[in-house]
């Protein structure tokens, strides 16, 4: 093993002087303007190594030969190469983005002056980012830029009506002017006019597509709106080509992640909202919504995995209580219950968000009441009711519990308001009637169970056998009574 280990060292030694020396060559013949020979050199270095500087030299020779197209993809290698000097960095950059300047592909032209800005921090890009805007957004016509000017002149006064008048002169003057078009967009926004400010920004972005500020202020007004597909593709363009800081940037992954998730496009809103995850440990909503894609997807360890990291963000957030229950009894996993009881527990005292959680709580509710915990599925049950009072599940629950609690005038009440369909819940219901002193109601109820299998059971029950007794006594007084009657007439 030791051998095969220096064998590959000694193989790995060799290429790398290999490729030095091809890159070395191809230098000196560059210096000495021998652009064949240097050509040579560097396409043989490159072969074996991932050489930026070759490139770059390469670049340079495919330009001096007027081969500009392919004197690009040179220069794209290049910056794009593990390792390359930083001034040939910059000067790749620099051939890259004026071909594209003469070319007027803007958006290449944009792109590739925010990725020469990320990776050197040369605010030269930017300016020649801003000086084409401004460009761009400007007009040839005096007087339309004379009406722009009393505009802004008029917001420094704080006079802003007569300064929206000024700005919408301008654009009459000249249909094409977006700078006062921007300033229209922008006191739209800033007063909540949001569906004029997107008007406004709109007409800026289909005529300026890479103006990043204004994509990511359009996309938030179409996020606000719900507008989740054309808001993806704004925060797309923001990311694209902004000059953003850190927080901006992950702000706006996440954003246009959740956009993907309410679209339907998981795989791109999981890429999206992991990303802004594993940045920031103690943000609790990406970890919200990469649970609630995984639950979508069908991935519920996955789901639980960032449930349970939200949960130590937040440990008595209901909506991540409510979906780690929820998981676990989709899962038949006991653990549900923990986190149920612990769910009632916090809402009980919040009836505004009770309701959206009755059906984890009637879940729960049954499952005490199943295990014989009469007083626990009371207290749900009651609870329940408090909210939606007509919930025949929670007053059956609330009748039955009271019922075995000895709280018989209680669950007469909760009987009471319901059309009883089991037998054993009317035997129930005939003991509550019958311990809160209300006998002849008990009784009415067993005569129309006479002759059935819950007759039967009843007769097992010491308090209803008692009952039972007293109206088989009642019916054959009554029988006798009538045969008397008859014999008489």
């Amino acid at each position: 093993m030791k051998k095969y280990i220096l064998t590959l060292f000694f193989i790995f030694f060799i290429i790398t002087a290999q490729a030095s020396e091809y890159h070395y060559k191809g230098k000196s013949a560059y210096i000495h303007r021998n652009y064949e020979k240097a050509r040579e050199m560097f396409l043989k270095d490159i072969q074996i190594s991932d050489e930026g500087d070759s490139y770059y030299f390469l670049g340079e020779i495919e330009k001096n030969d007027k081969n500009y197209d392919l004197s690009l993809e040179y220069f794209k290698k290049a910056v794009s190469a593990k390792k390359i000097s930083r001034k040939l960095l910059v000067n790749s950059y620099w051939n890259i983005i004026i071909f594209y300047e003469q070319k007027g592909d803007y958006q290449n032209y944009i792109k590739y002056s925010r990725d020469f800005w990320q990776k050197t921090g040369e605010r030269s890009a930017k300016q020649k980012i801003d000086s084409l805007i401004n460009k761009l957004m400007w007009s040839d016509s005096q007087e339309a830029v004379d009406k722009y000017n009393e505009g802004i002149s008029l917001l420094k006064k704080n006079d802003q009506d007569n300064a929206v008048m000024a700005f919408s002169q301008a654009i009459n003057i000249d249909s094409n002017f977006l700078a006062p078009r921007f300033e229209l967009g922008l006191i739209s926004y800033k007063k909540g006019n949001y569906s004029e400010a997107a008007r406004q920004f709109s007409i800026i972005t289909e005529r300026i597509p890479f103006y990043a500020e204004v994509q990511l202020l359009l996309g938030r007004i179409n996020f606000s709106n719900k507008n989740y597909a054309p808001a993806a593709k704004n925060f797309d363009a923001a990311l694209t080509y902004g000059f953003i800081d850190k927080k901006t940037e992950y702000d706006t992954i996440l954003k246009r992640g959740i956009c993907y998730y309410h679209t339907g496009d998981y795989e791109n809103a999981e890429e999206d909202i992991s990303l802004v995850a594993d940045s920031s440990q103690n943000d609790l909503e990406p970890h919200l919504l990469l649970s609630a894609i995984y639950i979508k997807k069908g991935d519920f360890e996955s789901a639980l995995k960032y449930l349970a990291k939200a949960e130590k963000i937040s440990p008595d957030n209901s909506s991540i209580i409510f979906q780690t229950g929820s998981i676990y009894y989709h899962k038949n996993d006991a653990r549900f219950v923990k986190y149920f009881d612990k769910l009632f527990d916090i809402e009980n005292q919040n009836p505004k968000n009770y309701e959206s959680y009755i059906k984890a709580f009637k879940i729960i509710m049954n499952y005490h009441y199943q295990r014989q915990n009469y007083q626990r599925s009371f207290e749900i049950a009651q609870k329940n009711l408090s909210v939606v009072t007509q919930d025949y599940e929670s007053i059956l629950i609330a009748g039955r519990s009271a019922t075995y609690l000895g709280k018989n005038e209680e669950a007469v009440s909760f009987f009471k308001k319901i059309s009883i369909v089991e037998s054993k819940d009317k035997l129930l219901y005939t003991k509550a009637l019958g311990l809160s002193g209300k006998k002849n109601e008990a009784l009415n109820i067993l005569r129309t169970l006479r002759g059935s299998s819950a007759y039967l059971e009843a007769k097992e029950d010491k308090i209803l056998k008692t009952y039972i007794d007293e109206l088989e006594e009642i019916i054959k007084e009554s029988n006798k009574q009538s045969q008397t009657n008859t014999t008489g007439m």
